[in-house]
């Protein structure tokens, strides 16, 4: 399994660009981000060569939604954007959601007005269409679940199995799910279960704690027994810390890599 730090919520200490050196002397070989387009990515690549880093993801959605069939093209043509930047830093992963999302995370528009068949299969029919341009970049698009208890109220996809669906219909190994630890502990629980039933579908995981959304041991996931699952599944993917720290960034960053 491969460790990434999430420079967004981790390092937050000093300046985005300072976290670099940060994470490189905390033991980590991979870092990840959210959005692009606010970044210097030539000064991004430049740091990762310095301090010896790849990018593992980034957000590859912004401002609008995979669910709304008006959206689609619009969607897409960000999503070729985004494919396009992640070349430039030799990023394999772009993470995508059901809903845009706004400052905050707060979800835009919550579709009320809409049957769940009518938003399911709007983004069936945009993620066909973005299978082939996923697979000839060699970028694999991952599908993120997002709690609607505490962070993003009126997502549409909250659940892994409606995700996990979705992965299948499609059948491709360039769009896999995103499978975050704190946002379905809220949701679903559950965990050992859900890894060994879908553990096919999952092509990268995020980890924080819940509740609190701060590093493993600070709430209620077993994640010594996660762990083992995994090694027990042969997962070979990349583990995101996408946690905020409940102490200072570079102690917890360091007692990550050695714990994980």
């Amino acid at each position: 399994m491969k460790k990434s730090a999430c420079i967004e919520m981790i390092f937050t200490e000093v300046d985005f660009y300072d976290r670099f050196k940060l994470a490189h002397e905390a033991g980590f070989k991979y870092i990840e981000f959210w959005g692009w387009e606010d970044k210097d990515l030539a000064k991004i690549k430049a740091l990762c060569e310095e301090y010896d880093l790849e990018i593992a993801s980034f957000s590859g959605d912004k401002d609008y939604s995979l669910i709304a069939k008006e959206d689609s093209e619009k969607y897409i043509d960000y999503v070729i954007e985004s494919i396009n930047a992640a070349k430039l830093l030799n990023c394999k992963h772009l993470v995508i959601h059901s809903n845009a999302l706004g400052e905050g995370g707060v979800v835009v528009n919550h579709y009320t007005e809409r049957s769940d068949y009518e938003l399911f299969g709007a983004m069936i029919k945009t993620l066909m269409e973005l299978q082939p341009i996923a697979e000839d970049a060699d970028v694999t698009l991952v599908l993120e679940a997002l709690n609607t208890e505490t962070d993003h109220v009126g997502n549409f996809l909250a659940f892994t199995e409606d995700a996990a669906t979705a992965i299948q219909i499609i059948n491709s190994p360039r769009i896999k799910i995103l499978y975050d630890l704190y946002h379905m502990q809220l949701m679903e629980g559950k965990m050992i279960n859900t890894l060994e039933q879908f553990i096919g579908e999952i092509g990268y995981i995020h980890i924080a704690d819940a509740p609190g959304r701060r590093e493993p041991g600070t709430g209620e996931v077993n994640f010594p027994n996660v762990w083992r699952k995994l090694k027990e599944l042969n997962y070979e993917g990349f583990i995101g810390f996408e946690l905020e720290p409940s102490k200072q960034s570079e102690v917890v960053a360091k007692e990550l890599v050695e714990a994980f």
